[in-house]
């Protein structure tokens, strides 16, 4: 009887108040965390309790998960379990918590505990979907999650980002500006909740029918509806139509997708192209440094997200702050010795596409200048890890002017694209003494460099691209590659076979280069629109941001295609899309673009945007596999060059890509 009574004691043990009247050990206690849950399936006010189910949380910090508490719900579908304090669990290498609770073979749910753990959580299906797609990148052949300390944690910000696991409802990112209706996601996950309901709750052939529409890559059957929703977040652009459908036999959770916003549906706006979830951020930090135009993006040791702010919003004139961003996407705030964003001074002006982070950790970004306030000469901003200016007040300036493309080798030197003098500029490791390197070729624009130390080098006005080399003090050319006339290469990156990737915007077309000078490859169509800049993800395969034309009411997208290091869907080959034929976009659920401000994109009175991703000049991956996508233009941009031009904040595509590294820091190495 004793033990029946501690055992309900447990159970009630959901607050501090409670937990105070009653004994129960409280979630601050000195060695252990209570979680008190629920497991239930469906949404509104009446869920389904989940009887019986066992439930097992697990820790991991690095390598394989552990088992730390195991425990089974109650009539109610409540449990509690205590979790044992882990002083290795810092904020500089936490710990990742999550729990699984299983009813039957084939219903298995999940929720992301985050770092702390958390003291409270429902475990639902929507729990589980976001659990799926933040994690996505870091589940093994077996389901299990893998990896180390900041991928699971940046996993962890992210499915808070979607779902808030204590309520087990969407979470407060996803209900609001500049997400809400303005996206489609809230109501993407309410589908895709409902789909796994349909086998939870034991709908007729429900579990037979979506296991299935979700094979894993390698065609193998789920086994159960975690299997089968992480196999849709790694496969999101197959059997989009019979998915949703699924969708339609169990609609407790909403919002969901309605009919104008499914797979057939002709409105231009609203179609569903992929199951892709994402999340728009827009938080600059300060309303006196609102994004306006974000061009390029890097992240430091710590997943920070450092980006490059163009203009003044609802203005065509450089803004003079950039952006930092956490890896879960909100203002970089000082704390534990971090950046807070946004960082002013060093001399950023119109920061362009250049930024990129030394060997020892300083950041270096080119200021563009745009509008009125266009700087008489170039600079680039250097600035220590937490955002302090090194660089003075008016920046670096020697040899450069109007930096666009800034890339550093393993020697530690700045490698700089002058696109106002038509220069390529190195600043030595550590110093800022301009070697420059000019010849026929005119508007340096993207820069790349190779594992052997090279160079490659974009040129917008002259259609070519150059391979160089620094060594000695000199630069110096190995070749030049021209394109055809017209195509306006700009953004370029290089796989570990050393092949240069270049996006060719005018053209619409992606190019392959290889080592010594050939074109390898040559891609359109496939969804590539204007693209300009290029990026490869830890499997070698080509993300392109597009650009796009000047269509106010064009859909905007990005573009996976398979690279060269053969790490590809079955039967896709080098250079074929992974992506569906219109890229992955971020289609409308019906409520206008709203600014950071609270006001419509273009302003009171103005037309109503409907279009929350933009014209891109960048995608980028994180160290958990999340593709930041900037919106660097508004969509109608080309009728607003002289007054309204910059985009508004970033898209970050959950869980989509393989994982990159964090950058190393140390001593400058010898190419």
């Amino acid at each position: 009887m004793q033990r029946l009574i501690l055992r309900l004691i447990a159970l009630t043990c959901t607050s501090f108040l409670i937990a105070m009247l009653t004994g129960c050990p409280s979630s601050g206690s000195g060695n252990s965390t209570v979680i008190n849950g629920v497991v239930s399936s469906g949404g509104g006010s009446t869920p389904v309790a989940i009887e019986g189910a066992t439930i097992v949380v697990y820790q991991i910090q690095s390598g394989t998960p552990s088992v730390v508490a195991q425990t089974t719900s109650d009539g109610a579908g409540n449990f509690s379990v205590k979790v044992p304090s882990n002083s290795a669990n810092t904020s500089s290498n936490p710990i990742t918590y999550y729990a699984v609770a299983s009813k039957s073979p084939s219903i298995q749910l999940m929720a992301s505990l985050g770092t702390g753990p958390l003291s409270a959580v429902r475990i639902n299906e929507l729990t589980t979907v976001a659990s799926a797609y933040a994690f996505a990148q870091l589940f093994r052949d077996d389901y299990s999650v893998a990896g180390s300390a900041l991928p699971l944690s940046i996993a962890a910000g992210m499915a808070e980002n979607l779902v808030s696991a204590e309520s087990g409802s969407a979470s407060k990112v996803i209900q609001t500006s500049p997400n809400g209706y303005e996206t489609n996601t809230w109501s993407a996950l309410g589908t895709l909740a409902n789909v796994l309901a349909g086998c939870t709750q034991g709908v007729a052939n429900a579990c037979t029918n979506l296991f299935a529409l979700t094979p894993s890559t390698g065609g193998i059957t789920p086994k159960n509806t975690l299997q089968a929703i992480v196999n849709i977040a790694l496969n999101p652009a197959v059997n989009v139509s019979g998915i949703y459908n699924l969708g339609s036999v169990v609609t407790s959770y909403t919002p969901a997708l309605t009919a104008s916003q499914g797979p057939n549906s002709s409105a231009p706006l609203q179609k569903l192209d992929a199951w892709t979830m994402a999340v728009k951020v827009n938080n600059a930090g300060s309303a006196a440094c609102p994004f306006g135009g974000p061009a390029n993006v890097a992240f430091d040791t710590k997943g920070y997200a450092w980006i490059n702010n163009n203009v003044i919003q609802g203005t065509p004139n450089s803004a003079n702050c950039l952006v930092v961003l956490k890896p879960n996407g909100l203002p970089a705030n000082g704390a534990s010795n971090t950046p807070s964003s946004p960082i002013t001074g060093g001399g950023i002006l119109g920061s362009g596409f250049g930024i990129a982070i030394d060997k020892l950790g300083f950041i270096w970004s080119g200021s563009f200048g745009w509008g009125n306030n266009v700087p008489t000469s170039g600079a680039v901003a250097k600035l220590s890890s937490v955002g302090v200016p090194i660089s003075p007040d008016a920046g670096y300036t020697a040899g450069l002017l109007r930096v666009q493309g800034t890339a550093v080798d393993q020697s530690n030197n700045i490698w700089m694209a002058s696109y106002g003098d038509n220069a390529v500029v190195v600043y030595p490791n550590q110093t800022t003494t301009p070697i420059s390197y000019l010849d026929s070729n005119i508007q340096p624009f993207g820069m790349a460099i190779t594992s052997d130390g090279y160079a490659w080098v974009t040129y917008t006005g002259s259609d070519t691209v150059s391979k160089l080399r620094f060594s000695n003090g000199v630069i110096s050319k190995l070749f030049t590659v021209t394109l055809p006339s017209g195509s306006n290469p700009k953004g370029v990156a290089v796989d570990s076979l050393g092949n240069a990737w270049v996006a060719a915007g005018s053209t619409s077309t992606v190019y392959a280069i290889n080592a010594s000078g050939a074109i390898v490859g040559t891609y359109t169509g496939q969804g590539i629109n204007g693209p300009w800049g290029i990026s490869l993800d830890a499997k070698g395969n080509v993300w392109v941001a597009n650009f796009g034309t000047s269509s106010p009411s064009a859909r905007y997208s990005i573009v996976q295609l398979c690279g060269a290091t053969s790490n590809c869907p079955t039967g896709i080959a080098m250079g074929s899309a992974i992506t569906p034929s219109t890229g992955y976009t971020l289609p409308s659920a019906g409520s206008q673009v709203l600014l950071n401000s609270g006001q419509p994109l273009y302003g009171t009175g103005a037309p109503p945007s409907y279009l929350p991703l933009m014209r891109l000049t960048s995608v980028n991956t994180d160290m958990a596999g999340n593709i930041w996508a900037t919106n660097n233009w508004k969509p109608s941009g080309l009728n607003d060059i002289v007054s309204n031009p910059g985009g508004d904040g970033v898209v970050i595509f959950v869980g989509v890509a393989a994982p990159t590294k964090a950058p190393s820091l140390g001593p400058a190495q010898a190419p």
